[in-house]
């Protein structure tokens, strides 16, 4: 009898620990700040709101022309291009995709405890179960540079994951999943909820929701075009869902743990972990005066200013009235008494402009020259004759694919959804590389970097006759007596 209460009461012990392993932790109040923040390992606890900037290498990072008060009377267009040399410029050091594996315990452990806190389930897992969590493109390769370098490889973009709710969610935009499905990990993370996916959209948990928006505006800003995230419609539902999730999950000690980390290895800092507000003055945004920050400047400022002056060639969320608003695509929103050219996309535009070209949703009342406006014409029926497929994920080892999405170029609409595919289970190894002995050889999974070693013995002995044997050791410039010996 002893004995089965025993086993009852661990059995019930191992379901605790489990289910808490599962549950994102309650933001638990705004103190528990750390004094200085490590510069080798997170010590940053997931949750706890981070109120100031105090113990971090800000103050050292935003000097000069990057003060907030110099970048915050910027017009849009300005501040977007000072971020965006302010973060390439302190790049100074590139990192590999390895690293976004080998540096986990450190730019994601909690506390520096040396363990890895994966990012959608928040399952504190160990190095030695990687397979059962991988490196999650925040921004997926399909639909930005498409490799895994540069941007690709940014310790600022790519985080630790389950590998399952990594593979479910795919190239996914972000947004809210409404009547989508719940993403539930695996082993080492079994049964942790990761979120909730439907056709369109990934929806991550309310605790993760703000990090995802500032990884993605940390992308968009630092690489761009460079790494062909040129939007960030192209991975999010809207700016304004970006924004509002931005402030709905505020900063906290461990994002600006991490931000120090890797400030630490390779330069530069996510900027908008810092300073949260600069995300709503890239988009001509009032910031909230409710929204907690780091800075606190968000709260001191009661909501903030918005960029005034020329506001050309701002793409997402529209402008403020007063300047030239030219080719201001996604949620124009102009107000009257510019000249609204180009506006896409619930364009919306007032009276008195001249509202040309106008696409989807114009909805221009009148007084202006509403060419295109969504007016009472009949839209035409697509044939959808002209497709691509985009968004095409080839499946790894230990990631699952995506067969791409049907996209129609004459009216820019997804025909049909891909299909995700599984994990192939098969390794795709680089070239054999020499060690430093001269007798070893090494290759590593293009993937998941597995490795295999051989001897040079393993090589000679695979070979058939003596004269490719010989020629193998002198080819590697093996010249050993025992060796040429052991073939002769």
């Amino acid at each position: 009898m002893r004995n089965y209460v025993k086993s009852t009461v661990s059995a019930l012990l191992a379901i605790v620990i489990l289910i808490s392993t599962c549950l994102p932790a309650v933001a638990v109040g705004q103190g528990n700040q750390p004094k200085k923040y490590s510069k080798e390992y997170n010590s940053g606890e997931r949750d706890v709101v981070c109120t100031t900037l105090d113990g971090t290498s800000a103050s050292s990072y935003y000097t000069g022309q990057y003060t907030y008060a110099n970048l915050s009377s910027q017009t849009t267009a300005q501040l977007f291009n000072s971020l965006r040399k302010l973060m390439r410029d302190t790049h100074n050091r590139l990192s590999s995709y390895n690293d976004c594996k080998n540096m986990s315990d450190q730019t994601d452990c909690e506390n520096e405890d040396g363990r890895v806190l994966l990012i959608y389930t928040s399952y504190s897992a160990t190095m030695s179960q990687w397979n059962g969590w991988n490196r999650e493109h925040v921004w997926p390769q399909s639909k930005g540079g498409g490799n895994t370098s540069g941007g690709g490889a940014d310790l600022h973009h790519i985080r630790p994951s389950d590998a399952v709710v990594n593979s479910t969610r795919g190239n996914k935009s972000y947004g809210y999943a409404n009547g989508g499905s719940a993403v539930k990990g695996s082993n080492p993370a079994t049964g942790c909820l990761g979120g909730y996916s439907s056709s369109s959209y990934f929806e991550p948990l309310d605790n993760v929701k703000g990090d995802i928006a500032r990884i993605v505006l940390y992308v968009y800003v630092r690489w761009g075009s460079d790494w062909g995230a040129d939007s960030v419609t192209e991975v999010f539902q809207s700016v304004d869902v970006l924004l509002e999730w931005c402030a709905l999950d505020p900063v906290d000690t461990w994002e600006m743990g991490r931000n120090e980390v890797v400030e630490a290895y390779q330069g530069n800092r996510n900027v908008f972990i810092d300073y949260p507000e600069l995300a709503w003055l890239i988009f001509g945004k009032e910031i909230p005066s409710d929204m907690t920050t780091p800075s606190g400047i968000a709260a001191s400022q009661g909501g903030g200013n918005t960029p005034g002056g020329d506001n050309t060639d701002n793409n997402e969320q529209g402008n403020t009235p007063g300047g030239d608003n030219t080719d201001n695509n996604e949620q124009g929103g102009n107000t009257p008494g510019g000249d609204n050219t180009d506006d896409n996309e619930q364009g919306g535009n007032t009276p008195g402009g001249d509202n040309t070209d106008n696409n989807e949703q114009g909805g221009n009342t009148p007084g202006g020259d509403n060419e295109q406006g969504g007016n009472n014409d009949q839209p035409t029926v697509c044939a959808h004759s002209n497709t691509k497929l985009q968004g095409v994920v080839e499946a790894t080892c230990v990631n699952g694919g995506y067969t791409g999405d049907k996209y129609c170029l004459d009216c820019e609409k997804i025909v049909s959804e891909g299909q995700q595919t599984s994990p192939t289970g098969k390794h795709s190894y680089s070239e054999w590389k020499q060690s430093d002995d001269g007798l070893t050889y090494v290759c590593s999974c293009t993937s998941c970097g597995e490795q295999q070693t051989m001897t040079i013995e393993y090589l000679i002995a695979s070979l058939d006759s003596d004269a490719e044997k010989i020629l193998i050791l002198l080819t590697f410039g093996i010249t050993d007596l025992e060796l040429l010996d052991s073939v002769s």
